[in-house]
Parts: structure tokens; C-alpha cells; sequence
């Protein structure tokens, strides 16, 4: 019989492959990768293909604001309609609905119809990554470490990011934006049928007695689902820093994604050298990730997050002072690594933290986070950036945003648990 990894044996990841059929998450970060990278692809072509339709640049923002409001609203209910035993067929009816509007949006020369589809596509979207992540949860063996899973699989959604837009980008020079996007709808409908049969199987939980008829599937009356909202409140400190430290990372990431091109032009950079920036940013976030489990075993969660944040802040408010490009290199390496750590210690903390019933509202509380950091990232360095300029908005928004940080998270510190831990999403209370 092979011997299985230990907790204990510090080489046991080194032949362990994440998609090894025999590794029970194999099937969720296949899944994962598949479905952030068309749709990474889709969000990439859809403001082509609105600007190829005539469209003005504030028709696309509207757009595309109704795919992430529309996600956002989608984490409470899948909150609320989260259950181990229902959550392949949650992620199935969400991928289907995704790979539909894919499939439509192309077909599509109104920016309403086109709005009301990326509203679909932001609801299925929502629901299909926040119960992915929620069964990640739960479904961890215990001789994994919660800071191995869970930097598999944001490094595999930061895998599948890096890599959508130059699939999209590849797909539409050679045959055109709308026949790229209709191509690219196979591949969620192929992760949809996929989580079918790769998903860890969960036995139904018993029934309530009024859960419905014998045999039937349980009715999701509006009290149920109101119940299932309630059990945001009793979150363990661990899932709201995480939340907390997810809207400040997609704020960030915001604010570069969105101004650092207007500033690099202010500081002499070319096009070509603001775009290999952002890509060697996404690389060290990418592999930082896959290796965060190795670091978590040797280093206590609780003392790398403040560090983190600090480098974070500290990368982003030195840029305005650093006109030359080969400094800036390894600055953007070191916010990359800040970004995609912060990511796997926050949500391995959280992970450690729950019971097993708390999985879903746990998950939506995170991606939340995340939707509302890419949300509002933008907002805010905009607003900031009309009223300083975009010197001191580089400058001042992401100290303010560590000071909020160093007040609130040591009345939170003592509740963190240490997120490489091997015991995740326990079932008891």
C-alpha cells in the first residue's frame, strides 16, 4: 500500500500533484482553473466587443458593473443555499448559466440584452466560485494542511486570470471577438459537466421536520434563506479579517490595474514596460501562492499578515518615487508576493477557524470581500485622484488603509488561529 502524506513529514507535498486523480480537491481546482479562465477571457473580450458595436467607454463600465453588483448579490444566497450535498448541483446550474450567456452575449449588438446577460453570468459566477471555495472548506483531508489546499486553489485562480487574456486575446485575432467568445463558452460548460462527477461526494444532512415533503427536496422558504443570511453574524473573527483584507488587496489591485498606466506614462515608462510590470506582478502573486504552504509550515500566519500589508502598502506608495524601470521590477515583483501571501494566509486562517456548517456563509463572506474591493478600487482612486492628483493618491491611499488595519486587527489577533493548521471546517459546534 503507498503511504499517504503525513502532517508530520515536511517532504510529503514534494510528488503530492494537485490534480492527481487520487487527491481528493483534484476535481475543484480543474474546475476552478477552467471557469476563472473563460471567464477572465469573457470580461476581457466584452468591452472589445461593445466597443467594436459602436458603444461609448461609459455604456462598457456600466456594463461591466452589472456583472460585479450582480456577484456580490449572488454570495448571500448561496449562503444561504449552501449544503454539502447540494453543492454540485448548485455549481452545475450556476456554470449552466454562465455558459449560456457566454454562448448569447456575442449574438447580442444592444448593450441592455448585453447587460441583462452579464447580470446572468455575475449571479452564476458568484455561486459557482463561492460554493467551490466552501467545498474546498470542508472537503480538505486531514493530512493536507489548510495553507496547502487553500494555496492550490488561489493559486490556480491566479493561474487561470494570468493566462485568460492572452487566450482571449490569441482566440479573437484569429477569428474575431464574437466567434472567440462563443468558442470560449465550451469551457464552462465543460467545468460544468465536470464538477458533476469530480466533486467530492458529501452525505445529505439530516432533515428538519418541516424541511419538506418525505423524500422531497427541502423547500427554500424565505425564513430558511433569512436563517442562512443570520449565520453571517456568527463568523469567527478569522473569516472577517480575511473579507477585511480582501477588499484591501482588490482595492489595490484596482488602483494599479486602473491608474499605474496613467502614472507610468507621468513617469516616462513605455506601454511595453507598464504591461511586463503588471505581468511580472500577476507571475510573483501566482507562484507566491503555490508556494505559501511551504512557508505557512514553518511560520506562524499571525506574524506574516502585518508584514505583508506593510510590504503591500509600502510597494504601492514608493511607485511615484521610482522613475527607473529596472527598479521597478523588483518592487512590483514584491507587491505581487504581498498579493497572492495575503490571499492564502487570510483564507487558510478562516478555514481553520469554522465548523462545517459555517463553510458556506464563510466562503461568501470572503468572495464578498473580494467583490467589493474590485467594486470600489476603482471608485476610490479615481475620486482621490481628481481631488490630489494621482502622485499622492498612489502615496496616500495605501497608508490609510494600513493605519485602518494596525488599529482594528490586534483587537482581532488573539481569535486567529494559525492557518497551517490540519484541522479545517470541523463539524462540531
Amino acid at each position: 500500500m503507498a503511504v499517504q502524506p503525513t502532517a508530520t513529514d515536511p517532504g510529503r507535498w514534494r510528488s503530492w500533484n494537485p490534480l492527481d486523480p487520487r487527491n481528493p480537491l483534484a476535481g475543484i481546482y480543474l474546475t476552478t482553473l477552467l471557469f476563472q479562465m473563460a471567464e477572465g477571457s469573457l470580461r476581457f473580450l466584452v468591452p472589445l466587443n461593445l466597443h467594436d458595436r459602436g458603444q461609448p467607454a461609459g455604456v462598457v463600465g456600466l456594463v461591466m458593473f452589472v456583472f460585479s453588483f450582480t456577484s456580490l448579490l449572488s454570495r448571500g444566497v448561496s449562503a444561504a443555499l449552501f449544503r454539502p450535498d447540494r453543492a454540485r448541483w448548485l455549481i452545475l446550474v450556476a456554470g449552466l448559466s454562465s455558459t449560456a450567456a457566454y454562448a448569447i452575449t456575442p449574438l447580442m449588438t444592444d448593450p441592455v440584452p448585453i447587460g441583462v446577460l452579464m447580470a446572468f453570468d455575475g449571479f452564476g459566477w458568484g455561486v459557482a466560485t463561492t460554493c467551490l471555495l466552501a467545498v474546498v472548506m470542508i472537503s480538505t483531508p486531514p493530512s493536507m494542511s489548510a495553507a496547502i489546499s487553500m494555496g492550490w486553489f488561489v493559486g490556480f485562480q491566479s493561474l487561470s486570470f494570468a493566462i485568460a487574456t492572452t487566450v482571449g486575446g490569441v482566440l479573437a485575432d484569429l477569428v474575431g471577438i464574437q466567434v472567440a467568445m462563443l468558442s470560449l463558452a465550451g469551457i464552462p460548460l465543460f467545468a460544468s459537466l465536470l464538477i458533476v462527477t469530480r466533486l467530492p461526494s458529501h452525505p445529505a444532512e439530516p432533515r428538519e421536520p418541516d424541511a419538506g415533503p418525505a423524500g422531497g427536496e427541502p423547500r427554500l422558504q424565505p425564513r430558511r434563506l433569512l436563517a442562512g443570511l443570520a449565520g453571517f453574524a456568527a463568523m469567527p473573527a478569522a473569516v472577517w479579517v480575511a473579507a477585511l483584507i480582501a477588499i484591501y488587496v482588490n482595492v489595490m489591485n484596482g488602483l494599479l490595474a486602473s491608474f499605474f498606466p496613467l502614472l507610468g506614462l507621468s513617469l516616462g515608462l513605455s506601454i511595453a514596460q507598464i504591461g511586463t510590470l503588471s505581468s511580472i506582478r500577476s507571475g510573483a502573486s501566482a507562484l507566491s501562492r503555490f508556494s505559501a504552504g511551504w512557508l505557512l509550515g514553518r511560520v506562524s500566519a499571525r506574524r506574516l499578515m502585518t508584514p505583508l500589508l506593510a510590504l503591500s502598502a509600502g510597494t504601492v506608495a514608493l511607485l511615484p518615487s521610482i522613475p527607473a524601470y529596472l527598479v521597478l521590477l523588483p518592487v512590483f515583483a514584491a507587491n505581487g508576493l504581498s498579493r497572492g501571501m495575503l490571499r492564502v494566509t487570510t483564507a487558510a486562517a478562516a478555514m481553520v477557524a469554522i465548523r462545517r456548517d459555517q463553510a458556506g456563509s464563510a466562503a461568501a463572506a470572503m468572495t464578498a470581500g473580494l467583490d467589493v474591493g474590485r467594486m470600489i478600487g476603482p471608485l476610490i482612486g479615481g475620486g482621490v485622484a481628481t481631488i490630489v492628483g494621482l502622485d499622492l493618491t498612489f502615496r496616500v491611499v495605501p497608508l490609510v488603509f494600513l493605519g485602518i488595519y494596525l488599529v482594528l486587527y490586534p483587537l482581532a489577533a488573539r481569535r486567529v488561529p494559525e492557518a497551517g493548521s490540519t484541522t479545517a471546517a470541523s463539524s462540531e459546534g
